[in-house]
């Protein structure tokens, strides 16, 4: 949603209008002390349900920085200030709801919450009744743009969806018809290549060869990259242990810059029921997105954390990078999308699908430190047994 002609178009629908603004804007002193509680009562309304708390990864430290923002965005609802700029920031919040994999119908309940809870502060207030009235009407008609705002980041996500959807069935169309002819002259460079390291003695004509070696690995694994992306296998569920899976996972990814990696795992987690070579592929491409998002980090570094909210599983890769542009991280799971000169863009499209697959949703967002957090949960991820033991 990039057009402010939409934000305009709503604000006339609900018939919000300049005198509404002035009356949010006086209002705003008078309620500002019912926000701390309007928050409290936000929260633990999310507390008392699982599947509510499910998205917030971060436990009670995520939940006390979505506490400040919160406080920040009442304090912006009440500013008298509508413009552009304050939709594009309303936009960049809905956006970021669609990306933790917010329902909709919680975000309908966060609203009339919210809503009620001001309207709530609004009564206690002593104000005349004609200001109280304005006041009442004020509220409805923001609150109603704010909702309309949030529904239309939900349907840049679907139209997004659709667009990857039909990119998708392009590269099925590609993969089926030139997958196999490519595998097969592919397999001759490959043999024939062996044979004539055979017969080579000179160094310089051996590191070419060395590269010819790692080209056709490249174009293997992109033509296998594609193969995977257009299929839909249904995942082969299978109990597995995430310790040992996130361990196979750091020593079979190259990482030829050393790059220090630490794993925060909650402690006993049980073990997962998901497919095992498909987490693996996920976690894998996410290892190494993170160690090439650090060339050029004076101090790089990754985390690979993993936290249960109830049935659910959070797993996320943490680097210390330069972030993610906005731009970017709105498309970066769309298949052929890449910012790397040598990059295909099939990974994380790759990882999406068979998140999806097993029901989960991605995650990509930028960390107050610095760097990118991407990652994925799962939900009914767990097998009802313990860990295997080490």
């Amino acid at each position: 949603m990039t057009d402010p002609a939409i934000f305009h178009s709503l604000l006339d629908y609900v018939g919000f209008g300049e005198e509404d603004a002035r009356v949010l804007a006086a209002l705003g002193s008078t309620l500002e002390p019912s926000f701390g509680p309007i928050i409290d009562d936000f929260y633990r309304a999310i507390v008392k349900r699982p599947d509510a708390m499910a998205v917030f990864a971060g436990g009670a430290p995520q939940i006390a920085r979505q506490k400040v923002r919160l406080r920040e965005w009442l304090e912006e609802l009440f500013s008298g200030v509508y413009d552009d700029a304050y939709f594009e920031r309303r936009a960049r919040i809905g956006r970021t709801h669609v990306q933790i994999a917010l329902p909709q119908h919680f975000m309908f309940g966060a609203m009339s919450l919210v809503r009620a809870g001001l309207h709530d502060a609004l009564a206690r207030a002593d104000l005349d009744d004609g200001v109280r009235t304005r006041g009442q009407r004020a509220i409805d008609r923001i609150c109603d743009v704010e909702i309309a705002i949030m529904l239309e980041t939900y349907r840049e996500r679907l139209v997004e969806q659709q667009r990857g959807q039909e990119r998708l069935a392009t590269l099925g169309q590609l993969a089926a018809s030139v997958g196999h002819e490519l595998r097969n002259p592919l397999a001759v460079m490959s043999t024939s290549l062996h044979l004539l390291r055979r017969r080579i003695d000179d160094p310089k004509a051996t590191h070419h060869a060395d590269k010819i070696q790692r080209q056709i690995g490249l174009a293997n694994r992109i033509v296998t990259d594609l193969l995977a992306i257009v299929r839909d296998r249904t995942p082969q569920r299978t109990p597995v242990d995430l310790p040992r899976l996130i361990e196979e996972v750091i020593d079979g990814t190259p990482n030829p810059h050393g790059i220090p990696i630490r794993v925060q795992l909650e402690r006993g987690m049980p073990r997962l029921l998901v497919d095992r070579l498909q987490i693996r592929q996920v976690l894998a491409n996410l290892l190494a997105n993170a160690f090439e998002a650090q060339d050029g980090v004076a101090r790089p570094q990754v985390v690979i954390e993993a936290t249960r909210e109830a049935s659910r599983l959070h797993v996320a890769v943490l680097d210390a990078g330069r972030g993610i542009p906005e731009e970017v991280r709105k498309r970066m799971f769309e298949p052929l999308m890449t910012t790397r000169d040598t990059g295909v863009g099939l990974g994380l499209a790759l990882c999406e699908r068979l998140v999806e697959a097993h029901g989960g949703a991605m995650i990509a967002e930028n960390r107050d430190e610095g760097g990118a957090r991407v990652g994925f949960t799962l939900p009914e991820a767990f097998v009802d047994t313990p860990p295997e033991s080490t």
